[in-house]
């Protein structure tokens, strides 16, 4: 195995195990490397956590043209012939082709990428206007040079071009559809997208509904709108509804607990709107409350261990310390604050007095805790009552004080 190599599969073990910012500082290492197979192998792992952070990647032209089908682009060893999908091993050799055809324009846009990334809406909407229909008028016909040493033959050159080709045509129309995926998307951008994409057949339809399907908080009404477009489009429509059924909830444990929060407030939000689709009763109905199950106790986990990382730990250490100032009190306050977001969204997602049994757990410890707080240098019961009452209330944050004490006011300062 070369150097090279070797440090880039390091690179790969460190990202599983990074936390959300040193997990962009390895992104952002990685994404500099100009031969993307290896790199793009280490990452198929954190792709999901990636996706949820939406970490700022740089823009290039290959990433900028295979947009509009980000939901059906697969690792090789997933990849099958026939699918209405794209190996990721091919993107660089189309994106090559599609540059070499459209000479002068294909180089002043690559040159214009690099200075946006893929945040950037509406930088992404005026290249993509200039990229992806003429990528699908100019898409060379034969295999370009480079196919072959990428394991695929010419068949399926001809199946995946095929498949390109109708949603690059349909490319700005999914843009702003994808751009407004917070918002549902709303009908006035979701159907002509999901119209232009039909009309290339099933496999267009289905790529794009994947990559609308990434991102939008409505997921039952996008596919009730791709149903009914035509009657072909339904067991579309269904397949891309089994598939988001299928698929492990948000990695919460691994994420950060701000990004933790906004993945369970989406989480719930599109688990909503599914048990509101008319396409979905019977079984699917039991499905989605399966779903629903799997990623409230996924959340709670993650609650769980970040309570310990953010409140309990910190309390224990300071309360070991000779001397506490101001400064770590207020850093454990800003803890149970991010605490109680996650709290909050995670209690959409069903069980609420699993979130109570908790809350009571930690008022006992931190309660244990103030009990043993007799250096007046140290830790006192009115830091943890105010870090509880941020969290737990005012109610929980009175059992660790005198009666009285907690007013609601400042705690005064300590030197």
């Amino acid at each position: 195995m070369s150097q090279a190599l070797r440090e880039l599969r390091e690179l790969g073990q460190a990202a599983a195990a990074a936390d959300d910012a040193a997990l962009a500082r390895v992104v952002a290492v990685l994404d500099r490397v100009p031969e993307r197979g290896e790199a793009d192998r280490v990452l198929d792992p954190v792709r999901p956590r990636l996706r949820t952070l939406r970490v700022p990647r740089p823009l290039g032209l290959p990433r900028l043209l295979f947009l509009p089908l980000d939901g059906v682009i697969l690792p090789p060893a997933r990849w099958t012939r026939g699918a209405a999908a794209v190996p990721r091993s091919a993107l660089m050799v189309l994106a090559g082709a599609v540059q070499a055809a459209l000479g002068a324009e294909g180089a002043a846009i690559a040159a214009a990428c690099p200075r946006h990334t893929i945040q950037d809406d509406a930088a992404i909407a005026a290249l993509g206007g200039r990229l992806w229909e003429p990528a699908a008028r100019l898409l060379p016909e034969a295999p370009p040079p480079g196919w072959p040493g990428i394991g695929l033959n010419a068949g399926d050159y001809a199946g995946i071009a095929a498949l390109c080709r109708p949603v690059w045509r349909a490319g700005p129309a999914i843009w702003a559809a994808l751009s407004a995926a917070a918002e549902g998307p709303p009908e006035a951008l979701a159907r002509p997208a999901l119209t232009a994409a039909a009309a290339g057949g099933a496999g267009p339809l289905t790529a794009t509904l994947a990559t609308l399907l990434l991102r939008a908080t409505a997921p039952g009404l996008l596919a009730q709108l791709a149903a009914g477009l035509e009657p072909a489009a339904r067991p579309v429509a269904l397949a891309a509804l089994d598939s988001i059924l299928a698929a492990p909830p948000p990695p919460f444990a691994a994420l950060d607990v701000r990004a933790a929060a906004e993945a369970a407030r989406l989480t719930a939000r599109r688990l909503e709107d599914l048990e509101n689709c008319s396409l979905l009763t019977g079984e699917w109905q039991r499905r989605i409350q399966a779903c629903r199950r799997v990623a409230d106790e996924a959340c709670r986990a993650a609650f769980l261990a970040a309570t310990e990382q953010e409140l309990v730990a910190p309390a224990q250490r300071l309360a070991a310390a000779p001397a506490v100032g101001d400064t770590e009190v207020a850093a454990m306050e800003e803890g149970a604050r991010r605490l109680r977001v996650l709290e909050g969204a995670g209690r959409r997602l069903g069980n609420t007095q699993a979130y109570d049994r908790a809350l009571r757990d930690l008022t006992a410890s931190l309660r244990a805790l103030g009990a043993q707080a007799t250096n007046p240098e140290g830790l006192r019961p009115m830091d943890l009552a105010r870090s509880l009452e941020i969290l737990a209330g005012p109610e929980a944050a009175a059992t660790l004080l005198p009666p009285g004490l907690l007013g609601g006011t400042e705690p005064a300062a300590r030197r």
